[in-house]
């Protein structure tokens, strides 16, 4: 990112990043980057929970000016009950605000975020590279033979929260999984989405979700399964 927003900005670009599966999973610096704006929902790694609101950074450089798309939640708070008929948008990122935010998607944020200034994302981040180098290293030694690759890059500094495993049969893998209450996440085509939470996952849950992938594998249980994917609600 850092480097992108460089580039960019030699060029006269303004340059904005999608932050939804790194938010809360590893550090960023997006004023010291000099980002120009990033977005990320903040139900996945930060805890909000489906249906939770998105978050989004705007570079204090572009505090003041107008967005394109303006709300009554825009303005500037001492004048938004004001009720005049000519906008007084806020200074700050809040004139970005283009309605009512859900209080009650935002109630569970008020706690998590706490836990995340407690905890500290690099220490968050520490013990998710160790996770997930656990995971992958059970998966290479359990699974041996049974057609598994690992799809996420090895390196540290290239991986974010989760470890892809890519398998020919992943969709049905997949729901077998499910029923022994592990629940992944499917990719198309081919790709088991595997993902222990720093904050809540320890290196025993991820060694139980091994064996039990390994038993679903040597019992063939994901047989009884279409190799297709079912229709996210």
């Amino acid at each position: 990112m850092k480097r992108l927003t460089a580039e960019a900005h030699a060029r006269g670009i303004l340059i904005g990043f999608d932050g939804c599966h790194s938010v809360g999973s590893i550090p960023h610096a997006f004023s010291e980057w000099d980002v120009d704006f990033a977005y990320w929902c903040n139900y996945k790694h930060l805890n909000g929970g489906p249906g939770c609101v998105g978050g989004l950074f705007v570079n204090r450089k572009h505090f003041g000016r107008q967005p394109g798309l303006a709300g009554w939640f825009s303005s500037k708070k001492d004048k938004q009950f004001d009720m005049e008929h000519t906008l007084s948008p806020a200074e700050t990122a809040r004139a970005y605000q283009i309605g009512t935010p859900h209080v009650l998607s935002l109630a569970p944020l008020l706690g998590s975020l706490e836990m995340f200034t407690e905890a500290g994302i690099e220490n968050i981040r520490q013990k998710s590279l160790q996770l997930n180098r656990y995971l992958m290293d059970l998966l290479e030694y359990e699974l041996s033979g049974f057609g598994f690759t690992i799809g996420t890059p090895l390196e540290d500094k290239r991986r974010g929260g989760h470890t892809s495993l890519e398998h020919k049969d992943a969709a049905r893998i997949c729901k077998a999984l499910k029923e022994n209450h592990v629940i992944p996440d499917f990719r198309a085509p081919n790709i088991i989405r595997l993902a222990p939470i720093a904050l809540y996952n320890s290196y025993t849950d991820v060694w139980n979700i091994v064996e039990i992938l390994k038993k679903i594998m040597v019992e063939k249980e994901y047989e009884k399964f279409e190799n297709e994917r079912n229709v996210v609600a």
